[in-house]
Parts: structure tokens; C-alpha cells; sequence
């Protein structure tokens, strides 16, 4: 299961990428720089949390038709559970 410090490596990493388009390998720059897109990746990790954790009705009926006794609560469950979850426990 990928880490919550994982997530946050990869996201950043995938910032970068996104400014970068393969001038500048992630290992190349210096490691201030890389913090500052770790920084980014934190701000924006609480954000798809929320939103994962609160479905909306198109998520939910969704999720009911791809199974019909998944529920908000289980998709709540799912999401606290995930590396999206800071507060989740390694």
C-alpha cells in the first residue's frame, strides 16, 4: 500500500513533471525546490480528500451501479482509510 509520504512524493514529482515537461529531472534539482513541490502536494492532498470523502449524488449512484450495496458511508470508510488520509496510520 503506497504511504501517505509516498503520496505526497509522487504528487509532487507529477508537479514538477507538469512545469517541467523533461527539462529538469526530478533528481537534478536541488533539494529546496523539491521541498517546495512537497509543499504544493500538501496543500492540494487535503483537498481530493474532501472530496472523495463527501460524494457527491453522481459518485454515490455511480458507485451503486457498479455495486448496489456500496454506500456513502462505505465510500467514506474506503477514502479514511487511504493514503489521502493524513491522519492514516502506516
Amino acid at each position: 500500500m503506497i504511504t501517505h509520504e509516498n503520496l505526497i512524493e509522487s504528487i509532487a514529482k507529477a508537479i514538477h513533471s507538469q512545469k517541467y515537461t523533461g527539462s529538469q529531472h526530478w533528481d537534478s534539482i536541488p533539494d529546496f525546490v523539491r521541498q517546495t513541490y512537497r509543499e504544493y502536494a500538501k496543500a492540494a492532498i487535503p483537498v481530493v480528500y474532501n472530496v472523495m470523502r463527501d460524494p457527491s449524488n453522481e459518485m454515490i449512484d455511480a458507485a451503486n451501479r457498479a455495486r448496489p450495496s456500496v454506500t456513502s458511508r462505505t465510500i467514506q470508510a474506503a477514502v479514511d482509510a487511504s493514503p489521502l488520509n493524513p491522519n492514516t496510520k502506516p
